[in-house]
């Protein structure tokens, strides 16, 4: 409370530097482009002869406060447009409307200098500039360049943004080097529900990116921000009527060709935006999207299962593999969703939105496994290489098949309201997100004779050939026979319910000053549920004979399939005749549900001192937390509920510093604090006990939060041709990292001594980071180079934790890549257009994956690098042909173990997706 108090003082203090003024009203209007119509936001509006300014929002609206009346002359700057000025006449108290159109006859302007095309980078490029703190924006235009299927590959050419994939398609977003756990993902400022299966992770697959107006990258969170989100947050924002002047309208359909699965797909989307109203202020836009995307992986990995055994032939110590999966994916993935807003402006003071979106992700895989359990075998010869097992039984293969569903609903209402030199705004917003798996079957059949002799030979980390040398064929069918068949439900929902108000009052002074405050409610549940069944029984004619299809076209190991069509009808058809029994231990171990309230309110202020302008404020988070779980007695095969509650406070200061040296150069710095609250899977209160292995796991509800104090220091130039030069610095101490342990003292329960095994804080560490980028279109070249744009940028990261059950190490961040970075070349000349564009990441720790015991045990994904071309060529101002080619270069998912013994790198994961091709037609009013 002393630093609330404090800081609310200092805010009064700024007040207190005004001098009342007289005879002062208010200029509001829009800033739009007049070649086409869209909303120019990142304008600087400037009052000649005083220090007032200010810079228009995303959909082009401005308001000056407390301007003197007269004649007043307003300055006009956009990077990539000349600067212009514009008279206007202000009568006194009251507002006055001013609408400006870049390109129309009343703004003088010596040349209009952005064509179409262009308008999006300059959009993005302008509000990045006027953002209070270092923020990156992607704008829709610039998300149509690109070769991205969903709303996280839309950000993956941001500097400091990098991207957890899924089968070769971008999922998670991972800011500044922290786990994709630690990023708040927030659509149209209102939070948005996870859909994951007990995660607290935002996946955005579940996005097309065909949906989105823009999204927004906010790297340094101010008091008036949600707390949450120690790499940053993204707001994802959706299209409104307001983003273009009158009727507008557009349309694309597409052809996707998977070059692995030799399979052709589709996609579909498009908008109808309509204004109305007297004087056009009420507005309705609706956008739906339907995509279908057919494609495969190809894969082997060990999964980190290796093992340092002597070799029976030297005697020299080697890593051994234990087990050997090649995996064959076949997936399909299907997104549809529906945007509408309907949104209103009755007048120059007030404007009221009312925002629906629904997504649905429905991802079908079907999984063919060989498996190589070499520790059912006899270790004959081994070299570093190379290793020869005997007496090899459970070679096995396997069918899984997953459907994925999972749908997000989010309804916002917003009211934004002007009182003189108040302005209230006010959100609230829900948003469900739920997943389901339903009937997802698992059809195992292996050999279980000893007399198979079986050879793996490494020729280098990724490249793995496996041959029989004696016993029952694994090519053929006939040599498998039945094991079971695993059957699984799963399900699971987040709701989320927010409330926010702000209110900011901006005083007449010769400094302008204002004082803003508000407050925060947010209402989460989080559920998980699931049914597993293990069938062990299975009538005479389920066979892998009678179910065998064909290799489908896998490349490392093409063995006969296990037929989906054929599996799945002959399991359904005859469910009765199955028989097994329900696991009691994951069916009702993974039942639990979490409620989460938090309660913020914060006070900041601000003031501009010439060139300098300094904001200051705290946030007071208040979090509200239950959680009900079970508790197990596996032998007995008892469930008891079991529940938890506890509340706590975080307290997030900060100050941000921003001197404008021209309107081209701007300097950053600032002093911040964040926090996330701990992952769902940890603080679930739940309670296994295994007598027969005399162990326990618990979860641990009481998990502190992790906090991060943040410092960053940025500076950015503002090229004239249309780019930005600019160079962050940042660095993050975090403390209350989570890490599985287990007690050094058993628990005595009955008289027997149990191994418990649970979740503390504890790990702590720091990163640092430095971020260059430069963005130009080079129009200053002679033609036919003036088409020619670029982009480069490049992330370097360095961070040190301490991990409890690693003494004495110093470990990088899980998910940290020592450098993330992007190219792209453009040239957008006359009709056509044409973008290469390559990223790239640094090895690092695997985000979803423990930290192993040792060094030797831990897996590290390798350097990715992935080039896309996009082509396109306008037919007519209205229709447009376009092409895109997505990893030319046809780069693998490639994972690694490190080794202590001069081994070298050893596999991990190895995964092939191919060459992708989309090409469509699109059409725009």
């Amino acid at each position: 409370m002393k630093l609330l108090t404090r800081s609310f003082l200092f805010v009064v203090a700024l007040a207190a530097t005004a001098f009342a003024q007289t005879g002062e009203g208010l200029i509001t209007g829009r800033v739009t482009d007049d070649a086409t119509g869209l909303a120019l936001g990142g304008v600087r509006i400037a009052v000649d002869g005083t220090p007032l300014e200010t810079y228009s929002s995303s959909n082009g609206a401005y308001t000056l406060v407390n301007v003197p009346a007269g004649e007043r002359m307003l300055a006009l700057s956009y990077v990539g447009y000349p600067s212009t000025r514009a008279i206007v006449i202000v009568a006194g108290a009251g507002t006055t409307r001013f609408d400006v159109a870049y390109g129309a006859s009343e703004v003088v302007m010596d040349r209009f200098v952005i064509e179409g095309s262009l308008v999006g980078t300059a959009r993005a490029i302008n509000e990045q500039r006027a953002a209070a703190t270092l923020s990156n924006i992607v704008a829709a235009d610039e998300i149509g360049r690109f070769a991205d299927q969903n709303a996280a590959e839309s950000l993956q050419r941001v500097a400091g943004v990098s991207l957890y994939r899924d089968q070769g398609e971008g999922r998670y977003v991972v800011l500044r080097g922290l786990n994709f756990n630690y990023t708040s993902v927030k659509v149209n400022g209102g939070s948005f529900a996870g859909a994951d299966l007990g995660d607290r992770a935002t996946p955005l697959d579940v996005i097309p990116s065909d949906a989105l107006a823009s999204i927004e990258v906010t790297k340094v969170p101010t008091p008036d921000m949600d707390g949450e989100g120690l790499g940053g947050q993204v707001n994802i924002k959706t299209k409104s009527p307001f983003d273009a002047d009158g009727f507008d309208a557009g349309f694309s359909a597409q052809g996707q060709y998977a070059e692995q699965r030799d399979a052709f797909s589709s996609k579909f989307n498009g908008f109808v935006s309509a204004r109305f109203g007297a004087d056009d202020n009420y507005g309705l836009v609706v956008s739906p999207t339907w995509q279908v995307r057919k494609f495969s992986s190809h894969n082997f990995e060990t999964g980190g299962a290796w093992s340092l055994e002597e070799s029976p032939t030297d005697g020299n110590d080697y890593y051994v593999v234990e087990e050997i999966q090649f995996r064959d994916y076949v997936i399909d993935r299907e997104r549809y969703g529906l945007n509408v807003a309907l949104e209103g402006r009755p007048d120059d003071e007030t404007a009221f939105g009312l925002l629906f979106g629904y997504n649905r992700f429905v991802d079908t895989e079907d999984r063919h496994l060989t498996i190589f359990d070499f520790t059912q075998g006899t270790l004959a010869a081994a070299d570093a290489d190379s290793a020869t097992f005997n007496s090899l039984r459970r070679y096995g293969r396997r069918l899984r098949q997953r459907e994925k569903d999972q749908e997000v609903v989010s309804l916002v209402g917003t009211l934004e309201k002007r009182f003189g030199n108040w302005a209230v705004d006010g959100q609230v917003g829900f948003s469900e997100g739920t997943e389901k798996r339903p009937d997802e079957i698992q059809v195992r059949f292996r050999r279980n004779t000893r007399d198979s002799t079986i050879r793996y030979v490494f020729n280098g980390p990724y490249d793995v050939a496996v041959s029989q040398l004696a016993g029952g064929d694994f090519f053929n069918p006939a040599s498998y026979n039945f094991q079971r068949i695993d059957l699984t439900n799963e399900s699971g929902d987040e709701d989320n319910f927010d409330l926010n108000f702000n209110a900011r009052y901006d005083f007449s002074s010769v400094n302008p000053t204002y004082v803003k405050l508000g407050g925060f409610y947010r209402v989460k549940s989080k559920t998980s549920e699931a049914e597993i069944f293990e069938l062990d029984s299975a009538p005479a004619t389920f066979t892998f004979p009678s179910l065998a299809g064909s290799t489908g076209g896998y490349r490392f190991l093409p063995v006969p399939r296990i037929d989906g069509t054929l599996a799945r009808d002959a399991f359904f058809g005859s469910r009765g005749s199955f028989s097994g029994e329900r696991i009691f231990e994951d069916s009702e171990f993974d039942d639990w549900s979490i409620d989460e309230d938090v309660t913020a309110f914060y006070v900041m202020g601000g003031v501009t001192l010439n060139r300098l302008n300094i904001l200051a404020g705290v946030r007071v988070e208040r979090t509200e937390f239950s959680t009900t779980g079970n508790d197990l007695d596996l032998d007995n095969e008892v469930v008891r509920p079991m529940t938890f509650s506890r509340d706590y406070t975080n307290t997030l200061p900060g100050i941000h510093f921003r001197y404008d040296m021209s309107e081209q150069i701007v300097l950053r710095a600032s002093w911040s604090n964040s926090l996330a609250r701990p992952g769902f899977g940890d603080i679930a209160f739940r309670r296994l006990i295994s007598q027969d292995d005399k162990e326990i796991f618990v979860g641990n509800p009481a998990l502190g939060t992790l906090e991060s104090t943040n410092w960053d220091a940025s500076v950015e130039y503002y090229l004239p041709s249309l780019g930005v030069l600019s160079a962050a610095v940042f660095h993050k101490q975090i403390d209350n990292f989570a890490y599985e342990f287990t007690l050094p003292n058993p628990q005595t329960i009955n008289g027997v001594d149990y191994e418990v095994t649970t979740f503390a804080n504890g790990s702590d560490g720091s990163i640092t980071g430095l971020e260059l980028a430069y963005q130009q279109e080079l129009r200053f070249l002679p033609a036919p180079f003036d088409g020619l744009g670029f982009l480069a940028n490049v992330t370097f990261l360095d961070s040190d934790a301490t991990y409890p059950t690693r003494p004495g190490e110093d470990v990088p961040f899980i998910g940290q890549s020592d450098y993330v970075g992007n190219l792209a070349l453009t040239y957008d000349k006359g009709p056509f257009f044409a973008r290469l564009a390559y990223n790239v990441r640094g090895e690092r720790l695997r985000e979803d994956e423990t930290l192993g015991g040792e060094f030797a045990e831990d897996l590290y994904v390798d350097a990715f690098a992935q080039l896309d071309l996009t082509v396109r060529y306008r037919l007519s101002r209205n229709w447009e042909l376009y092409g895109e080619i997505i990893n030319l270069t046809d780069e693998p998912f490639l994972v690694f173990l490190k080794s202590d013994n001069g081994q070298g790198k050893r596999l991990g994961q190895f995964e092939d997706y191919g060459v992708s091709a989309n090409f469509g037609v699109r059409w725009s009013l």
